[in-house]
């Protein structure tokens, strides 16, 4: 299914352009992170208070949230244990499970048992932060080889650069929005990174197929036309995948609002990158060294 045929558009003539717009989202974000420190971190990374409670009547997660929001403290989660929908599991910052089962209690009042109040150590998050980066500096590690023997070196090394770069606006649109980063955010950035590479890899073959069919060094015209014959399959690509992720960000819950909202951000800037970061990187670096593609 073709949604856009026979296409001429010059994508990688203004790509300074791209470079600079990239660099200012980038800039302003990690700036705004900077400033704001710990303050960035859901509960799973700098730590906090763990409730764990027992409510006599049935109730589900959103009624909770909903309780919880109304005292204002910040990034928080609540997790269900069971199906009969009286147990949870309270996720809170530091120091607010006391203002939180106050909250509870005046909602609930003798209806609601306190099974445990606990402290997540922030030892414990620094750790699994540690892990964090490690297991995705790792897997970027395996695509950079695994692009590199697949295509070439500079293929490789420009789409892990619009990885950085997708996890980077990814990141730095949280900071513009005032939303936290904790697990689910961990889990949307590492499924961002899979879909960016995967769209670049896409017209990285489509470049490597009409490299080989004219032999030309006319880079600037091949890689145009490659990404206008593949511009329908992208577009397709990107639409069916918002229009799920706009279903959960809609009607997933407040639990998955952050999560979809950093899957959002990331597929636009991923089909984005994959056109005008990845191309274009590969374009410059042949300018500069003038050598001439082995694929």
């Amino acid at each position: 299914m073709e949604l856009i045929k026979n296409t001429n558009i010059n994508f990688l003539d203004k790509r300074k352009y791209w470079y600079i717009f990239s660099l200012l989202i980038i800039i302003a974000g990690m700036f705004l992170i900077t400033l704001k420190g710990e303050k960035n971190f859901g509960v799973d990374f700098v730590g906090g208070d763990l409730i764990n409670i027992e409510i006599n009547r049935k109730t589900d997660v959103q009624s909770l949230r909903k309780i919880i929001n109304e005292i204002k403290i910040g990034s928080f989660t609540v997790q269900e244990l069971g199906i009969e929908g009286k147990n949870f599991i309270i996720r809170l910052p530091q120091n607010t499970s006391d203002r939180v089962i106050e909250k509870l209690k005046e909602n609930f009042g003798e209806g609601i048992l306190i099974k445990g109040v606990s402290v997540v150590s922030p030892s414990m998050s620094i750790t699994l932060r540690k892990k964090a980066i490690k297991a995705f500096l790792i897997g970027l590690i395996g695509i950079l080889i695994y692009l590199t023997i697949r295509f070439e070196f500079r293929f490789a090394v420009a789409a892990t650069i619009a990885i950085f770069h997708d996890i980077l606006v990814v990141l730095s649109f949280l900071a513009f929005t005032g939303k936290q980063i904790d697990g689910f955010v961990l889990a949307a950035l590492l499924t961002i990174a899979g879909y960016s590479v995967n769209d670049t890899v896409v017209i990285f073959d489509r470049i490597r197929e009409n490299l080989r069919k004219t032999r030309s060094t006319d880079y600037l015209t091949i890689f145009n036309k490659s990404i206008n014959e593949t511009l329908s399959r992208t577009i397709l690509t990107v639409l069916t995948t918002l229009f799920v992720v706009l279903t959960i960000f809609f009607f997933g819950g407040e639990t998955l609002h952050t999560f979809a909202f950093c899957l959002i951000v990331g597929f636009i800037f991923g089909t984005y990158s994959s056109i005008f970061i990845a191309s274009a990187i590969v374009i410059d670096w042949l300018k500069k060294s003038s050598a001439r593609l082995k694929l």
